[in-house]
């Protein structure tokens, strides 16, 4: 099973940050997992919320900010809101620190309330400009975001996000030729697995912090999990 850094090594760092991403290389992360935004300028950031008042000092939508002035705002966080790893990165800035790591990435395009203009595009040039298309799964709540991508690209790893409409959401990744299904963890079950697997589908499941839990959905076959420590699961 694969144990995808969500946001980085967030539980411990600030999340979404580069000092996040690299302290989770640094613990030997397989995986990595964060979110994109659209700035007002059109830039591409990581980070988890529409808004940025959660994580950083400040508030306002990403989509009213330029990049400039997004840089311009301290983390959240006391304890780190002076480091230059910790201001709001772009999607450049990520992939030039994953790029030399030997990582399965998950981006997820965080479209289901603000559908930002072109992101689709603008996310699969970029990964195709650090030549890490085949290291890459994109995933999404917004049905209409990987609709996109496919028609964009036949090849692009797409991961089906989704908490309820199980059934519909599975019909829908098999219409998208999905590579994988990534569903709240309250929803698997040994029948979503088999559905999965019998269909060519992985199974990652979000969020995972108990090694109790991910235990019991290893034996169940579940292919990978995303949680913010990945040093809770760390094997000798």
């Amino acid at each position: 099973m694969i144990y995808f850094a969500h946001r980085g090594l967030s539980e411990i760092y600030p999340e979404n940050t580069i000092l996040s991403f690299d302290k989770a290389m640094t613990a030997g992360a397989e995986a990595v997992e964060f979110d994109v935004h659209k700035t007002k300028d059109g830039e591409l950031v990581v980070i988890h919320d529409e808004d940025i008042k959660r994580t950083f000092n400040g508030s306002g939508l990403i989509k009213d900010f330029t990049l400039a002035e997004l840089k311009n705002f301290k983390c959240k966080n006391p304890e780190f809101e002076n480091s230059k790893l910790c201001k709001l990165p772009t999607l450049n800035e990520v992939l030039e620190i994953l790029k030399s790591g030997n990582l399965f990435i998950n981006i997820e395009l965080k479209t289901d309330l603000i559908h930002y203009n072109n992101i689709e595009a603008d996310v699969l040039a970029t990964i195709k400009k650090y030549n890490l298309q085949n290291k890459v799964l994109i995933s999404s709540f917004n049905p209409q975001s990987l609709e996109i991508l496919r028609e964009l690209d036949d090849l692009i790893k797409l991961g089906v996000l989704f908490g309820n409409n199980k059934m519909t959401m599975l019909d829908f990744a098999l219409k998208v030729n999905a590579y994988s299904i990534n569903p709240d963890v309250y929803l698997v079950d040994q029948a979503l697995i088999n559905f999965a697997h019998d269909n060519e589908l992985k199974v990652f499941s979000y969020t995972v912090n108990k090694p109790s839990v991910a235990s019991n959905l290893e034996k169940l076959g579940c292919d990978g999990i995303f949680t913010d420590n990945i040093l809770k699961f760390k094997k000798d």
